[in-house]
C-alpha cells in the first residue's frame, strides 16, 4: 500500500498518504486497525530518528471509517423492517401456534389486524365493536389507549376509515362470536361498546383493556418457541408494512395517509372529516406476498 514511498516523503507530503488511506477507509470495515498500524509505523520511525516528528498522525485520525459506517447504516435500515420472507415466517409461526393451541384466536387476530392496518398498537387496543362495520367491510380508527388503559385521541386527532379484506372480516366475525361466548361464561353480555380485545389482568380482573405491552409480550413468547424468527415488535410491523408496500409500488402519499400521518406534504382539503383509505399498507404488503 505504501511501498512505493519512503517514510520521509510521506511525512512531508501528507496529502499523498491522506488520499491512499481515504481509499482504504472506503474499502475496509476494519479501517481503524489499519490506521493505528500505519500511525504506529510513523511513531516508531520518529523514535528511531528517521523523521523528526510524526506529522501524519493527526491527519490520519481525522479520516472516517466510511465502510464501517455504511455497513452500520445498512444494518440499521434492516432492523427497521422485516423482509417478505421474514414476515412470512412470522405469519407461519402465529398460524402454527394457533393450530396447536399455544395462542388464542384473539392473539392471532390482534397480530393480523395490527399488521394489516399498519396502525399503532394502541389504536388496535382501543377498537370497539361499534368501530367495525361488517356490512360495509370497514374499520374506523378514531381513538387509542394510553399506558393506563384510558381512551385518548389518535395521534394528530386523525379519524380514518379503512376498507378491509374479506379474510380479516371473517377473522373478526369469528373472534366476535368466540368473545361473546367467553364473556358470557362470566355473566358479561357484549354490546357495541365492548372492546374488541381485552384480557384478564394479573389481579384477576376480567374484560380489562389490553396492557400496553400485551402484543409485544405475545410476540416475544412466539419468538422463544420459534428461535429462527427475526426479531420483531409491533412498531417494526408498522415499518414493515410501509416498506414492503413501497417496494410493491404503493405511493408515498397513499402510505402516509394509510399510516394516519398528519403531514403528508400535501394540503388536506377537508378538515375534521374521516379519511377513507381504500387499501391499508398491511393489505398491500400481504397481497405482494401472495403473488
Amino acid at each position: 500500500m505504501l511501498g512505493n514511498y519512503t517514510i520521509q516523503f510521506l511525512n512531508q507530503n501528507k496529502q499523498v498518504i491522506l488520499n491512499l488511506m481515504t481509499a482504504k477507509a472506503n474499502e475496509y470495515a476494519n479501517f481503524k486497525t489499519l490506521r493505528s498500524y500505519v500511525i504506529s509505523i510513523f511513531d516508531w520511525a520518529e523514535e528511531l530518528e528517521y523523521i523528526e516528528s510524526n506529522k501524519v498522525a493527526k491527519t490520519l485520525r481525522r479520516i472516517k471509517s466510511t465502510k464501517k459506517i455504511q455497513l452500520a447504516e445498512a444494518r440499521r435500515d434492516e432492523d427497521f423492517y422485516l423482509t417478505q420472507d421474514q414476515l412470512q415466517e412470522w405469519f407461519s409461526a402465529f398460524q402454527d401456534d394457533l393450530a396447536s393451541g399455544k395462542i388464542s384466536l384473539k392473539d392471532y387476530v390482534l397480530f393480523y389486524l395490527t399488521f394489516f392496518l399498519g396502525d399503532r398498537k394502541s389504536e388496535s387496543y382501543a377498537l370497539q365493536w361499534k368501530h367495525i362495520d361488517f356490512s360495509k367491510d370497514q374499520i374506523q380508527l378514531i381513538q387509542a389507549l394510553d399506558r393506563y388503559g384510558e381512551v385518548k385521541s389518535t395521534k394528530g386527532n386523525k379519524k380514518t376509515i379503512f376498507l378491509i379484506s374479506n379474510d380479516l372480516i371473517q377473522l373478526l366475525s369469528s373472534w366476535k362470536e368466540q368473545q361473546k361466548y367467553e364473556l358470557a361464561r362470566f355473566g358479561i353480555l357484549t354490546n357495541p361498546e365492548q372492546f374488541v380485545f381485552t384480557y384478564i389482568d394479573t389481579k384477576g380482573n376480567i374484560n380489562k383493556p389490553l396492557h400496553a405491552d400485551y402484543l409485544n409480550n405475545k410476540m416475544k413468547s412466539i419468538k422463544k418457541r420459534h428461535p429462527e424468527l427475526t426479531h420483531a415488535t409491533p412498531h417494526k410491523l408498522r415499518h414493515t408494512g410501509a416498506t414492503l408496500a413501497k417496494q410493491a409500488g404503493m405511493s408515498l402519499e397513499d402510505i402516509s395517509e394509510a399510516l394516519t400521518h398528519s403531514d403528508t406534504g400535501t394540503t388536506q382539503i377537508y378538515v375534521n372529516t374521516s379519511n377513507v383509505v381504500p387499501m391499508a399498507v398491511g393489505e398491500f404488503a400481504l397481497n405482494s406476498l401472495k403473488q
